[in-house]
């Protein structure tokens, strides 16, 4: 298994946060002092970088009162692979990635589905998340969730499982799974297992 995250071998840190907080959020706009909070780096690395990618046409800069406002350049034409590769990398998979590792050993199946796994989420869309497997405390998972959404701005919801419920479930023809499995699905397992 690779020791080198794929957004690790494409990416600097610096950029993998703004990415993640541009092309993760399309929809919306920050502005410095809000990206400077959220990214958690200095002021001057920050400001390198978004000038970088204004000039690159990955972002687009426009004054709104007294500040600036950035936002993800959907005019890009890389605008698409930036979204795509943000959401598998280090966007939404990767911090949840980061806040589930602990519970990797019981975890079977672990994915983000819904609006954010169809690509159809806004600013305001929760993340939902399935997580099958043994022992698992609703109580636990939120508290591991609670930095991940910090971090991610949103809501994030998991919905937890044995893997006998999930199997028995499914095998019933329970409405809520079977919806769930033929709708795209973001896999969380695969890349925690690269990454531990």
């Amino acid at each position: 298994m690779p020791s080198t995250s794929v957004g690790d071998a494409l990416f600097t840190k610096a950029q993998q946060k703004l990415l993640a907080l541009f092309f993760g959020q399309p929809e919306r706009s920050f502005y410095l002092n809000e990206v400077v909070r959220l990214a958690a780096m200095g002021r001057g690395a920050i400001s390198r970088e978004l000038s970088k990618l204004c000039e690159s046409g990955l972002l687009t800069s426009s004054k709104q009162g007294n500040q600036n406002h950035y936002q993800a350049n959907r005019a890009s034409p890389i605008f698409d692979e930036l979204v795509n590769i943000v959401k598998k990398t280090f966007g939404v998979s990767g911090v949840l990635q980061s806040a589930l590792a602990p519970l990797l050993p019981r975890l079977k199946l672990a994915f983000v589905y819904g609006s954010v796994a169809k690509g159809e989420d806004n600013a305001a869309s929760d993340v939902d998340v399935m997580l099958v497997g043994e022992d698992l405390s609703y109580s636990e998972v939120m508290q591991m969730l609670e930095s991940a959404e910090s971090e991610l701005q949103r809501t994030i919801n998991p919905t937890l499982y044995t893997l006998t419920e999930f199997e028995e479930r499914l095998a019933d023809g329970q409405n809520f799974l079977t919806k769930v499995m033929a709708q795209p699905r973001i896999d969380l397992l695969q890349g925690m297992e690269k990454n531990n």
